[in-house]
């Protein structure tokens, strides 16, 4: 059809640019390509195309605009009242560093920023108060100009003081179903254009988001909006250690497709 019709070319070149080859939107409407309903999310394929060759860095670059993707795990009532985990299994708050390379908007088919993974940090059972004082000092530490924070459940109060203490750099993201799916969807997008980036050293930390990507399962439901369950299996263990895999990691970058908006 491309050959008949220039303007449909360019147009789908652009879509492949912006999602990326192995998006099922254009799999199954340019190519006309069955979806596989079950699988790996990040196969060994899309985890390559995360590899970067910039540095990790414990402070901002001059010149360069950074942004904080908060995922939120619950408080453990041990730790605040022993100084132990009470439940030592629970999900971690998981903090990721992008910096965001405009570069790539002058693209004339990607027309769109590229993110670079430079640090994480990850906190478990802390309570929010510490929580709100230390991604406070986050923010201003790396002169952040966005942060996106999971707003779902207990961590609405978290976004709620931070958007008071950070007016206008604050965006919160409630999961759902619905939004969940959605951002899988475009998190992998974001990805299978070359748009997300990991650190060449990318440490213990880095090394356990790689793993929880590699145990991400999904699947999708019956319905013409193709909507994606996806995450890594609540009873998964981590290869490295036998300790139960958690895919904390893997939401807080996912929150990059939000900024991407």
């Amino acid at each position: 059809v491309g050959e008949e019709v220039p303007a449909y070319r360019a147009f789908v070149e652009g879509q492949i640019a912006s999602l990326g080859r192995d998006h099922p939107a254009v799999q199954s409407q340019f190519f006309s390509q069955e979806i596989n309903e079950n699988g790996g999310l990040f196969p060994a394929a899309r985890r390559a195309l995360m590899q970067g060759d910039h540095a990790a860095l414990n402070r901002p670059r001059p010149g360069q605009s950074y942004a904080l993707l908060l995922d939120v795990g619950g408080e453990d009532a041990g730790l605040q009242s022993s100084g132990s985990l009470a439940n030592p299994g629970r999900d971690a708050t998981a903090l990721t560093v992008v910096e965001v390379d405009l570069s790539t908007c002058a693209d004339a088919l990607v027309h769109a920023p590229t993110y670079r993974c430079v640090a994480r940090q990850i906190w478990q059972g802390a309570g929010h108060d510490q929580l709100y004082r230390e991604v406070r000092a986050q923010a201003e530490h790396w002169r952040a100009r966005w942060l996106v924070v999971d707003a779902t459940g207990v961590g609405a109060g978290l976004a709620a003081f931070l958007e008071r203490s950070l007016p206008g750099r604050v965006h919160a993201f409630t999961f759902s179903a619905a939004s969940k799916s959605k951002l899988g969807w475009d998190f992998t997008a974001l990805v299978d254009a070359g748009r997300w980036k990991e650190p060449r050293d990318a440490g213990e930390l880095g090394a356990l988001f790689l793993r929880q990507a590699e145990g991400c399962q999904f699947t999708l439901l019956p319905g013409p909006e193709k909507r994606m369950r996806w995450g890594v299996p609540a009873a998964a263990r981590d290869p490295l250690n036998g300790a139960l895999l958690h895919d904390d990691l893997l939401l807080s970058a996912a929150l990059c497709a939000v900024l991407d908006e």
